[in-house]
């Protein structure tokens, strides 16, 4: 299995239109088989979260939906890495 490339948008808020402003980014990269612990823990890891006093919410906007999606399981994940893999474009659904 191969990885996959995504951005994480952090440490700021959504406005009224539902986008994301004012926000911090990383880039990272994953084993494409990951699940959802896995993705959580790198995640923290990268933007600097201590899970045992936060936690971390997933979220991702695809192309004409006012509103986004949440990764909360193993299969949001791998719903996630699939449209990844279909769009390399790494500015495509970041986090």
């Amino acid at each position: 299995m191969g990885t996959i490339s995504f951005l994480i948008m952090h440490s700021e808020r959504w406005n009224e239109e539902n986008c994301y402003i004012d926000y911090t980014i990383k880039a990272i990269m994953m084993k494409e088989y990951a699940i959802f612990r896995d993705l959580v823990d790198e995640v923290a890891k990268h933007i600097g979260v201590d899970l045992g006093y936060n936690c971390v919410k997933l979220n991702y906007k695809i192309e004409g939906s006012n509103a986004s999606l949440e990764i909360h399981n193993d299969m949001g994940v791998r719903v996630y890495v699939s449209l990844k893999k279909d769009n390399k474009d790494l500015t495509k659904y970041p986090l």
